[in-house]
């Protein structure tokens, strides 16, 4: 890891600080330590204190849990703009109960949760993003639970699908396979095998191995 002090402009285009003046922006920037970090090193593990808001600059950041039986589940892929380790922010210090895994070579943003108290004193409407923000990921946290818990492994694929198909009519996979089964709790070898049954039927076409488009409109 190499420290960057320098580049604290990469709170600029984040939702939760972008609304402030360039003075109260300054103030953010001296709060703000810039860390890189190579594919597959850790930003935090489960047992770690939550002690800091982290903002992702650059990169791609896998979230995910261990089951009791050691088996990965990805909560969610972090983009850039978005952020982690929001729940130090509510009650005392706490251990992480997930791991935050760099997915490429990244640039993440650190704030302690003393310094982004005293930015939410100052400035209320930081504290209403999180805020806002922290409900959005509940109500998602939300729907995963209950599509896992009530549909098929096909109909949660598809649910995916729906979700992230753009106005081409384009799915381009933001995670690895490995991982998208993960995130929608199914072997590997099980989403494979729907892929191929969608792209059998005509549902849709596979262009490269993150990228299909949408050939049947009927399953969206």
């Amino acid at each position: 890891m190499k420290n960057h002090p320098g580049q604290k402009l990469c709170v600029r285009n984040v939702p939760i600080f972008n609304h402030l003046t360039d003075g109260e922006m300054n103030e953010v920037f001296s709060k703000v330590h810039s860390t890189d970090y190579r594919k597959n090193e850790h930003l935090y593990m489960a047992g770690d204190l939550e002690q800091s808001l982290y903002v992702l600059h650059q990169g791609k950041i896998r979230i995910y849990r261990l089951t009791d039986e050691g088996r990965e589940q990805l909560i969610r892929v972090l983009k850039p703009g978005e952020f982690t380790g929001e729940l130090s922010l509510f009650g005392t210090d706490k251990p992480h109960e997930s791991y935050a895994e760099m997915m490429e070579k990244s640039q993440v943003c650190e704030i302690t949760k003393d310094d982004i108290y005293g930015l939410m004193k100052e400035y209320p409407d930081i504290g209403i993003k999180i805020v806002e923000e922290f409900s959005e990921r509940l109500e998602a946290a939300e729907q995963q639970t209950t599509n896992i818990s009530l549909l098929s492994s096909e109909e949660r694929l598809l649910e995916y699908i729906r979700g992230h198909v753009d106005q081409d009519d384009y799915v381009q996979l933001e995670m690895t396979k490995r991982d998208l089964s993960s995130y929608l709790s199914m072997q590997p070898e099980t989403l494979t095998r729907l892929f191929k049954k969608l792209e059998a039927r005509g549902d849709v076409e596979k262009l490269d191995n993150k990228t299909y488009r949408v050939r049947n409109y009927s399953i969206l």
